[in-house]
């Protein structure tokens, strides 16, 4: 049976947990709620970074064996609390009875964390993705090692490119989000996790060591997370990138990266962030270069992301803009 969901109004997410963020995810479960596999995480190179019919085929098969195998021996999730989102105070107070949108989970749950005096900021770092220990994998046959950083943590367990995933921890492998779920709910000090891999199709048990901090990722890596935008400091301002067009136009070489500012945020809870930009001196119009002698972005994205998790309340920031052929440099105060 295939049930697709748009609405996660009187959705358990205690019983099939995903990463909400994912413009698709799709999750092969036994009906006692026993989860197989999970499909379709992506990172900051795009949403369909390890989206194919292949990969879709290849992790369909798999559970149909292993789904063979547990109805001879199945073994139940333990229970879990229920938790619906509509029943989380802070979604509760702005619910209007809507279609409740995956992307509306995490930020509803950051603010009841705070409220509650629970959140961390570790907790941010949801879902890490495979670049997070230091392996890229294949997108058809995503359990396929394709890179491995120098001195990552994968490099000191000893995986190598062309190895083949086949567990972590108790979870058999099958997706980029399999990896990615053991690692979201592994703790965010120092960790120890068993591998067992395929080299040269012999099986060989590693041991992938997690120092403390590892979760914690980088603005680029965060930026395509809608999970973002409930974070502040919020520089109160944005637009869209220039086009190569534009930017010949303005005379700026093709690689700098630059947006034209479209808005400052002068309306709802955030207005307060759009009226600082504008005492700063900030217009809608003027061409966005570099903050804090940044300008190193890969996108408009990777430049909200990169604001949120730097900067820090009451910190003065210099923003240069092109305005009129000329730079100028002004002042904003990061808002808490």
């Amino acid at each position: 049976m295939c049930v697709r969901v748009t609405d996660l109004r009187g959705v358990d997410l205690a019983r099939t947990p995903f990463d909400f963020d994912l413009t698709f995810a799709l999750l092969t479960m036994h009906p006692d709620g026993h989860v197989y596999h999970r499909f379709g995480g992506r990172d900051e190179r795009g949403a369909d970074r390890w989206l194919s019919l292949a990969s879709l085929e290849r992790t369909l098969q798999q559970t149909l064996v292993e789904h063979a195998a547990y109805r001879a021996q199945p073994a139940p999730p333990t229970s879990r609390p229920p938790l619906r989102l509509e029943a989380v105070p802070a979604y509760a107070k702005r619910d209007k009875g809507e279609c409740i949108h995956c992307h509306s989970v995490f930020p509803a749950l950051y603010e009841e964390a705070r409220a509650s005096d629970r959140w961390s900021e570790d907790q941010r770092w949801v879902h890490p993705p495979p670049g997070r220990i230091g392996l890229d994998l294949a997108r058809d046959e995503q359990t396929r090692v394709v890179a491995v950083a120098p001195g990552s943590p994968a490099a000191t367990a000893g995986l190598a490119v062309g190895d083949v995933l086949l567990r972590a921890g108790a979870q058999p492998l099958a997706t980029v989000s399999d990896l990615s779920q053991v690692l979201h709910e592994l703790g965010p000090g120092a960790e120890t996790l068993a591998l067992l891999v395929e080299r040269a199709g012999t099986p060989r048990e590693l041991a992938l060591s997690l120092p403390d901090g590892w979760k914690r990722g980088t603005p680029l890596e965060f930026s395509w997370r809608p999970f973002k935008w409930g974070f502040t400091p919020d520089p109160g301002f944005g637009g869209p990138a220039l086009t190569p067009a534009e930017k010949r136009a303005l005379g700026l070489p093709p690689e700098t990266f630059a947006f034209r500012i479209g808005y400052l945020v002068t309306w709802g809870d955030n207005q307060r962030y759009g009226h600082e930009a504008r005492r700063a001196g900030l217009r809608e119009g003027d061409v966005f270069l570099s903050a804090a002698g940044q300008s190193e972005f890969a996108s408009v994205d990777h430049f909200h992301a990169w604001w949120r998790l730097t900067r820090s309340p009451g910190e003065r920031v210099t923003v240069e803009v092109l305005r009129g052929g000329v730079r100028e440099r002004l002042e904003l105060v990061a808002l808490p």
